[in-house]
């Protein structure tokens, strides 16, 4: 009987000492980095709830690697890298686990993410009632807000003044047609279709990052569930900017094809403060401004294509910001943004630019990188960030 545990014992010694043998290099590739997500594959599993690190052996600084399952890793580059450039890490184990730098908890209506204890985001799994002179078909779930600054400013509005179905951070279709019939998910009121929340698959916080996994449904009324969809949130551990990522995964799951109608809006939203709403009489103070990567400002934007989009503006007297960079494998990309003229809202629409389709069991999928600042925006910080989705260094194992 004793021979199991001692067989396991020393398994663990082999796994343990085969893990302390791993070079990890980083190649920068032709842009300067720093404090980039590095995503790497290890080439043998770890234990579970392991932990470990990753040591400079030229500084002996070390930054701490956070397991996603027992052979996917993510760690933050902690040096500074220029283009072209190499640098290497011992991956070693720790005695215990480091701390959290993001953590999720749950709420009353949702799941809050912070990092460093400053909020970052909130997801909605409840669903959430509008005001009560407003029709109930505005009910929504799945959706995230507020969206914070670091300096703890809201970005974001829900139940906006004219617009009562758009909701912070959201994804919809406008125009689709299913089994001959036309659905419309984003425009609530006409009750013919709407988004709601199913499950939490999964809620991690994390030295490295937090990662929320939950599952939504796009329902029509005559015909139900028609795309299932997973959002999976990574937020990183930054506390003077924030970013964090939003991958979307649609699966159809019925039997008959969806069709995506070409259209001049619908797909993942953007819904900026009350404050830059010029129909909330009550709390409008002035308008929010558009920078895209191509230079495009405002209304010039709409059904513009582009790698990135910036929306800032003055909050509780505080200059704050977002921009919303698209993932380089994404459908149609550099894709053409929506931009109201008036209205505090933009949205990725890959639609603008002609009608495709989701079949059976096909999945759609798409992901988008969030930077959160205080202040003006920096575009040489936002063109770094392009160039770690764009062309990400290069890691090998050794």
């Amino acid at each position: 009987m004793r021979t199991i545990p001692l067989l396991l014992i020393a398994l663990l010694l082999v796994t343990v000492s085969h893990a302390q043998t791993l070079t990890v290099e980083v190649n920068a590739g032709q842009h300067p980095r720093f404090q980039t997500p590095i995503f790497f594959t290890l080439p043998k599993a770890l234990p579970a709830n392991s932990a470990w690190q990753l040591v400079n052996p030229v500084t002996r600084r070390s930054t701490p690697v956070q397991l996603l399952d027992n052979r996917q890793a993510v760690f933050m580059l902690p040096d500074s890298l220029t283009a072209n450039a190499s640098i290497s890490y011992q991956l070693q184990p720790l005695k215990k686990k480091t701390a959290p730098a993001v953590t999720i908890d749950s709420k009353d209506y949702g799941l809050l993410l912070s990092s460093h204890h400053k909020p970052v985001l909130f997801y909605h799994t409840r669903t959430s009632l509008p005001p009560v002179d407003s029709l109930s078909l505005f009910q929504r779930s799945g959706f995230i807000h507020p969206l914070y600054s670091p300096n703890g400013r809201v970005l974001t509005d829900d139940f906006p003044e004219g617009h009562m179905h758009q909701h912070a951070l959201f994804t919809a279709w406008t125009s689709t047609t299913f089994r001959n019939s036309f659905i419309d998910f984003w425009n609530q009121a006409k009750d013919l279709g709407t988004v709601e929340h199913m499950e939490v698959i999964k809620a991690t916080g994390g030295p490295v990052m937090g990662q929320l996994q939950v599952k939504l449904r796009h329902k029509s009324k005559a015909h139900g569930e028609v795309l299932q969809e997973i959002w999976t949130i990574n937020v990183y551990p930054f506390e003077h900017y924030f970013l964090f990522d939003l991958v979307s995964e649609q699966r159809n799951t019925s039997t008959d094809t969806l069709y995506l109608n070409k259209y001049h809006y619908g797909g993942l939203g953007f819904r900026g403060s009350r404050e830059w709403n010029p129909d909330d009489k009550e709390n409008f103070k002035q308008r929010w401004q558009l920078l895209t990567s191509e230079g495009k400002k405002d209304s010039a934007a709409n059904h513009t294509h582009v790698r990135w989009v910036d929306a800032s503006g003055t909050v509780n007297k505080a200059l704050v910001g977002a921009t919303v960079l698209g993932f380089p494998d994404n459908f149609r990309y550099p894709q053409a943004i929506r931009v109201h003229p008036t209205m505090p809202y933009f949205v990725y629409s890959p639609v603008v630019d002609g009608a495709f389709s989701i079949n059976p069991g096909e999945l759609y999928r798409s992901g988008y990188r969030y930077y959160i600042h205080d202040g003006k925006v920096n575009t040489n910080t936002v063109n770094q960030l392009l160039n770690d989705l764009v062309t990400p260094p290069v890691v090998s194992i050794r």
